[in-house]
């Protein structure tokens, strides 16, 4: 396997380096910083870049802050040898990976690049972790719904948008009934599968890259429905509760019920003074479901 290089030099001549080298890397070779910009704006997946300190059109350091923005690439700079003292700070005060002197023997040059190799796919595999964990801070592990602390946010930028485009926005707070008898009587395991069940139902009433689902608490959900007036949240909640009591969960030959209760209320562009704030929103919402399970449970009630 050959990994791609990108050379930005105009003073030495590295075809016959990586002629040498072609099983170990593909390089392609420019000899200006305009040049070395454009090949870094390709969707190549370079390893590393290695380039001159100086360059006929540009500053090979004010080059490489560019790097990491456009290709992610790691970074190395070729400096003549009678100015590595003078350039060595300067290149670690940009993270240069490495300063390579311009009379490097080849089987050097190879081993630095084979090093760049290595802090290439450290970087990836530490950009991947980051990315895990960050998905992971915003997904309820249980149920795959996002975290309640995704909420805010969304719901400010969504409620924002509604009142400056002039269009509804409603939300949906659900809590299922009774499931503290459940766990007490069939245990936490079997709780949790009428939360992933309930879950799964969510996402198949809503739409999918539009509508937000949350884990709001321990058996209460969050659904975000943007451009969607309250008769049509109304119509999502009743399916969902239609949907929750076909759900069927099953511990021990028993059918466990997963009945819920739906608070709905809305911003309306016709009135928009009223729920213009996350707050008054989401406390609407609340009272709503309060009285829905008040009144016995496995209802929606709607607040315009």
């Amino acid at each position: 396997m050959s990994f791609p290089f990108l050379v930005i030099s105009h003073r030495l001549n590295f075809e016959s380096f990586f002629s040498e080298f072609s099983t170990s890397f593909e390089a392609t070779i420019v000899a200006s910083g305009e040049d070395g910009l454009a090949a870094l704006a390709q969707p190549t997946p370079w390893h590393g870049v290695l380039i001159a300190a100086q360059l006929p059109d540009m500053d090979g350091l004010e080059l490489i802050e560019q790097v990491d923005s456009l290709a992610g690439a790691v970074p190395l700079l070729l400096v003549p040898d009678d100015q590595l003292a003078e350039l060595l700070p300067l290149a670690n005060s940009r993270s240069v990976f490495r300063v390579v002197p311009e009379s490097t023997p080849p089987h050097i040059l190879a081993t630095i690049l084979i090093d760049t190799v290595r802090q290439f796919e450290l970087l990836q595999q530490e950009h991947r972790l980051t990315a895990r964990i960050e998905q992971m801070s915003l997904t309820d592990l249980l149920t795959g719904c996002y975290a309640r602390s995704h909420i805010p946010g969304l719901l400010h930028r969504e409620l924002r948008r509604s009142i400056r485009y002039r269009h509804p926005l409603s939300i949906i707070l659900c809590d299922l009934d009774r499931l503290a008898r459940i766990n007490e009587a069939f245990g936490h395991q079997a709780g949790d599968a009428v939360l992933a069940g309930f879950a799964q139902a969510a996402a198949q009433v809503t739409r999918q890259d539009i509508d937000t689902i949350a884990r709001w608490g321990g058996d209460e959900f969050l659904v975000v429905l943007p451009e969607t007036p309250i008769s049509g949240a109304g119509r999502v909640a009743t399916r969902l509760r239609e949907r929750c009591a076909q759900l069927g969960q099953t511990e021990d030959g028993r059918t466990l019920a997963c009945n819920a209760s739906f608070g709905v209320a809305s911003f309306t562009p016709e009135n928009a003074t009223r729920n213009a704030t996350t707050e008054a929103l989401l406390l609407l919402a609340e009272r709503c479901l309060l009285q829905a399970k008040a009144a016995g449970g496995n209802q929606v009630l709607c607040c315009p």
